[in-house]
């Protein structure tokens, strides 16, 4: 009860000291007296001088009251035995020993009344677990003054949790998660600490808080001793009581039903020295509402943090994080975050606030994409359009690079063919010439018997003569007597192979060039680019029987490649295409008018080796592992010193073959 006025001492001051003396004043006036208090009997005298004394305490208290402000306190009522609640009470004496000027008034109330009076704000000073603070919500209180710790608790961030009891011969219940469906016992008005955390718990292990326990025994409160009953008796499968309630009962002699319990799930791993099932929270603390003026908030703050603590270790510190239980209520859906349980704008935007921002920057971010690629389709359009325009263009220069480049192996097959027909025609001529010449010496013995024969025999001779004549022009054009000139050789066998490069039998063909060094050579550029040209062909064909077809080409310079010790540039042009047999490398280039490919006439390698021989080179083969072909063209290096030298050797060259010819032979 509060240190107040007690009902019976009013009761007695208002019947002696007013309704007696006014009941004498009237008999006597009706019978025609004057009372005076010296003819008053002693009952009567004695009841008005109780009555005077009565009337002198309640001016004494309320001036008391007036020089005295009183502090409202309201301690929020826990089951026995609580020694928190023992240290609460020894706490408000040490305040009136050390605050004298001030008068507390203690209230012991539940739940719901304590909320009501911190409501309508009859409480200037309130005692209870963090969890009912955060649930009440800020507005209802000014600021945390202080908070209880002890040698069991000795965080105030982790003094407070709830323990799981079990019977210790329950073997089926070894875990939180084996309570499902099972029945419990608890305390109606004392959810925290206690039945609040267990649901955290269960959250944490991925069940639904709200329909986890089959039935719920909720016994009066201030009766925690009935769920360790309960649970003894078999009448619920487990009970949750407050952190340290067993250590209490314990204390306080209860060592029987200590032993015969079991937690589960038991937490050693924090600062909570108590047998606890759940994690740590923080525990009871002091605060102030409005009314509390912020004098007596900090006179009250400084007496209480300099308490000595008791024989248990209790003792008050500084007011912890409550945060802890912001984690737990808005979990759990309850308190200020109760709106989480309905679909409301507020909780959509709570549950889902980083999703939705997602979506609107998706959104934002397709329509800048949209815009972007609208913008790229565009320019990739008109760069299409370009490629196509430029494609175009390269197909007609290939086609017309392709047909220059037939036109010129044309022209080096007629050449080859010039070659072969003036050289082997020369000779039958000459012998019908010869004879012709010896025919008509032997009619001249006889003219008067063969005039018409003569005649007709000395026009096969003039026949003849000139169809040598027509040979002998064809000759000095396939040896040699062409418009060379010096030649920068990497320089022709670039344009060589751009030129085959825009005709199609370069499609799907990787060609590579490898080392191009820098050499002069003396020659056509037109033999050098029928050469190249050739041979790539040749490689290209070969190559494209291969799963990936390469042509490699290189040009390096080279001693001793050539008689004489004379620096050479050699052209080697490589394919991967498949392994030759014996046969066919023996017969590479060794065979005129033969050919494997369908409309060839057989003449490129006998044209790429008449046209080396004629500019003093040499053509070779060599066979690659495990398979293709290496093609090497030899060529001499240009130098001023011996370009004459190159010409004499030519001109001798030259005169040998005419010796051979029939024509010089001397008339049969």
């Amino acid at each position: 009860m509060p240190y107040a006025i007690r009902l019976p001492l009013v009761l007695k001051t208002v019947v002696v000291h007013l309704l007696l003396p006014a009941a004498l004043a009237i008999s006597l006036g009706a019978a025609g007296g004057v009372v005076h208090a010296d003819v008053l009997p002693p009952q009567m005298q004695d009841a008005s001088e109780s009555a005077a004394a009565a009337e002198a305490e309640l001016t004494q208290g309320a001036e008391e009251r007036t020089l005295h402000p009183v502090i409202r306190l309201g301690v929020l009522t826990h089951s026995p035995p609580w020694y928190d609640g023992s240290f609460v009470d020894e706490s408000v004496r040490w305040l009136a020993w050390k605050l004298p000027q001030y008068r507390f008034e203690t209230e012991y109330l539940g739940t719901g009344d304590l909320m009501r009076r911190m409501e309508a704000r009859d409480i200037d000073l309130a005692v209870a677990p963090a969890s009912f603070f955060f649930f009440a919500q800020r507005p209802l209180m000014n600021r945390f003054v202080a908070s209880i710790v002890s040698d069991a608790a000795v965080d105030a961030e982790e003094s407070a949790a709830a323990a799981v009891i079990v019977r210790r011969d329950r073997e089926d219940l070894k875990t939180l998660a084996d309570l499902k469906g099972r029945s419990v016992s608890l305390v109606r008005d004392e959810v925290s600490p206690g039945e609040l955390e267990l649901k955290r718990e269960v959250v944490r292990i991925g069940l639904d808080p709200d329909h986890f326990f089959g039935q719920e025994l909720r016994e009066p409160r201030l009766r925690m001793r009935a769920v360790v009953t309960d649970v003894l008796s078999g009448r619920t499968d487990a009970g949750i009581l407050r952190a340290c309630f067993l250590e209490e009962l314990e204390r306080s002699g209860l060592r029987g039903a200590y032993g015969e319990l079991r937690v589960l799930d038991e937490r050693k791993d924090d600062g909570l020295h108590c047998r606890h099932s759940t994690s740590a929270y923080p525990g009871w603390m002091l605060a102030s509402t409005a009314s509390l003026s912020q004098e007596a908030a900090r006179a009250i703050t400084a007496v209480l943090l300099t308490k000595p603590a008791n024989a248990w270790g209790q003792h008050w510190t500084v007011s912890p994080n409550v945060e802890a239980y912001d984690d737990l209520f808005r979990t759990l859906q309850i308190g200020p975050y109760a709106y989480l349980r309905e679909w409301t704008l507020a909780r959509i935007w709570s549950e889902w606030k980083a999703a939705i921002i997602i979506v609107l920057i998706s959104i934002v971010g397709l329509c800048v994409h949209g815009f972007v690629l609208e913008k790229l389709v565009g320019l990739r359009t008109r760069e299409l359009k370009e490629a196509w325009k430029k494609q175009q263009e390269t197909e007609r220069e290939a086609r017309e690079a392709s047909a220059r480049l037939e036109s010129l192996q044309r022209a080096g097959a007629v050449g080859q063919i010039s070659s072969i027909v003036a050289h082997e025609m020369k000779q039958p001529l000459g012998v019908i010439q010869n004879l012709s010449r010896g025919t008509l010496r032997l009619i001249e013995d006889e003219p008067e018997t063969l005039d018409e024969v003569a005649q007709a025999v000395e026009s096969i001779n003039d026949e003849a003569v000139r169809a040598a004549q027509i040979i002998d022009r064809v000759r000095s054009w396939s040896q040699g007597r062409v418009n060379r000139q010096v030649l920068e050789a990497d320089q022709g066998v670039k344009r060589a192979v751009q030129s085959f490069m825009l005709t199609n039998r370069s499609r799907g063909i990787s060609i590579r060039t490898g080392v191009l060094q820098s050499a002069k050579v003396w020659m056509d550029p037109l033999e050098l680019e029928l050469i190249v040209v050739n041979l790539l062909s040749n490689a290209a064909e070969a190559a494209r029987k291969s799963d990936l077809p390469t042509v490699m080409i290189d040009l390096q310079t080279a001693r001793e490649s050539l008689p004489g010790d004379v620096a050479a540039v050699v052209l080697t042009i490589t394919d991967n295409g498949p392994a030759l047999s014996d046969q066919t490398f023996a017969a590479l280039g060794c065979t005129a008018l033969q050919t494997t490919r369908e409309g060839g006439l057989g003449l490129g390698l006998m044209i790429v080796r008449t046209l080396a021989e004629n500019n003093v080179g040499r053509l070779t083969f060599e066979r690659l592992a495990p398979h293709g072909l290496a093609v090497h063209v030899t060529l001499p290096v240009w130098m001023p010193e011996i370009k004459k030298a190159d010409i004499d050797l030519r001109e001798k060259t030259r005169a040998a073959d005419d010796s051979k010819d029939p024509s010089s032979h001397p008339a049969l």
